[in-house]
């Protein structure tokens, strides 16, 4: 039975949330990077202060860093069908949660992509 009501984005976004999870995007080689409003209050920032690629790299986990960008060339390079990982990533409060993240290159051009992906915190404490 169709009530003619349609999922919004903030729908789905309240949906994410539930499972303390966010959505987030990137564009290559520029290094733009849009994260959700969950996805920067899990961490105790604003989406705002989240625009390029290096905002996020900064506060990944040294001990996580290299397997994470492994992660991610693997699928930029076509190694993996997926960007797949798990790391820990650096609140505000400085503090460490730990992520699992996934996403997918969904646009390619012969210069450029966009990768989008889900992000779900798996715990609060280390």
């Amino acid at each position: 039975m169709n009530t003619g009501i349609r999922p919004t984005v903030e729908h789905i976004e309240e949906a994410l949330a539930a499972a303390d999870m966010a959505w987030w995007s990137l564009e290559f080689p520029s290094g733009a990077l849009t994260f959700s409003k969950k996805k920067a209050e899990m961490i105790g920032y604003e989406a705002k202060d989240f625009v390029h690629y290096k905002h996020f790299t900064d506060l990944v986990h040294l001990e996580d860093y290299d397997a994470t960008m492994q992660a991610m060339k693997d699928h930029y390079e076509g190694r993996a069908e997926f960007y797949d990982t798990t790391y820990r990533m650096k609140h505000k409060d400085g503090s460490y949660l730990t992520f699992h993240d996934k996403g997918k290159i969904v646009e390619r051009t012969d210069s450029s992509f966009i990768v989008a992906g889900i992000i779900q915190k798996i715990n609060t404490e280390e």
